[in-house]
């Protein structure tokens, strides 16, 4: 590869990962499924940095101004914006708490109207029952509307790659323009990932304990992750301790309406008896083609990448011996007849 062209790698690799946005948005309600794609191909950055012959942390600089740049845009113009509901929602719902009705079984009547470069584009009305946990709610900056809480979620992802700065492969990850525009659109997975990322990379002790329990009151995949990584490490005391300080922290919802965020957050209208909770408006579908799910993907994989490579190469050893053990002849005799 020319030495010119290499040098601009990095730059390449985030023109093809918004081309790829481009033909996302192209695609109408399954663009998600690529959009979700572009964004995990945000993993290349890594080796296309590596391979630039540049100093990682410079790229790291350049890409965080490009993503500020990028993210700030979208939120003050809508361009590339609007692909959720949930900055204009989540106002709704607090209001309804605030005013004494539990909005997991009061919907929110929501109004909205996106900008008018917005791609896609978000306009209407609708009834909107709340249906994440309940600490999340009051994340958000009251009175600020809905470009408040997109200008939020970006601060989220500049708090994300700052904690995760002095990690090569985590923060070229994570820096990427493209997880940017993602957190300009408002999703409310942005401040879950900060406070996890904050437990994980950014304070020890008690404090990393408490925004580690702050979690489970946020967004569900949060709690699925806690959980499945005290069970990797076989932790039977931090399993039962995510689903016990859960349900802990959502007690006082499960005892104004049982049925409510039992319903609608905890079993997502799977439970008998929930066949009325909005959430059961929900397809398979939906489980490919949110783009913001593939943000986890990327997040969990720019924490974790050496002990994931770890557990790959172990798998195929494991794999490779097991077929060794099987093709060699059997030492043991047959019985007599």
């Amino acid at each position: 590869m020319n030495a010119r062209v290499r040098r601009f790698l990095p730059e390449i690799v985030v023109v093809l990962l918004f081309a790829g946005y481009g033909l996302g948005v192209a695609l109408g309600p399954y663009g998600g499924l690529v959009e979700g794609g572009v964004t995990v191909a945000s993993v290349t950055l890594v080796p296309a940095v590596r391979r630039s012959g540049g100093a990682w942390g410079t790229e790291l600089r350049l890409l965080f101004v490009a993503g500020v740049v990028i993210g700030s845009v979208s939120v003050a113009t809508g361009l590339g914006n609007n692909a959720t509901d949930e900055p204009f929602t989540m106002w709704g719902y607090l209001s309804l708490l605030l005013h004494g009705r539990d909005p997991y079984t009061t919907a929110a009547t929501i109004t909205f109207t996106a900008p008018a470069l917005g791609l896609p584009s978000l306009a209407g009305t609708g009834q909107f029952h709340y249906i994440y946990l309940p600490l999340l709610l009051f994340f958000q900056v009251p009175g600020t509307g809905a470009t408040g809480y997109k200008a939020m979620c970006l601060g989220c992802w500049a708090g994300i790659v700052y904690l995760v700065r002095r990690d090569e492969v985590a923060s070229l990850c994570l820096v990427s323009p493209m997880v940017a525009l993602l957190a300009a659109n408002g999703f409310t997975d942005l401040p879950v990932l900060l406070l996890m990322t904050l437990s994980l990379r950014g304070v020890r002790g008690s404090s990393a304990k408490a925004a580690e329990y702050a979690t489970y009151a946020m967004k569900q995949f949060a709690n699925l992750f806690w959980f499945a990584l005290y069970a990797a490490r076989r932790d039977g005391r931090g399993m039962a301790m995510v689903l016990g300080i859960t349900l802990l922290l959502c007690a006082p919802f499960l005892l104004w309406h049982p049925t409510g965020i039992w319903c609608e957050a905890l079993t997502f209208g799977l439970s008998p008896g929930c066949t009325s909770a909005l959430s059961t408006s929900g397809h398979l579908t939906d489980l490919y083609l949110h783009w913001n799910y593939y943000l986890w993907i990327l997040w969990v994989y720019a924490l974790y990448e050496m002990e994931l490579r770890k557990f790959v190469r172990n798998w195929r050893a494991g794999r490779g011996s097991l077929r060794d053990t099987q093709s060699q002849p059997s030492d043991r005799v047959s019985p007599p007849e």
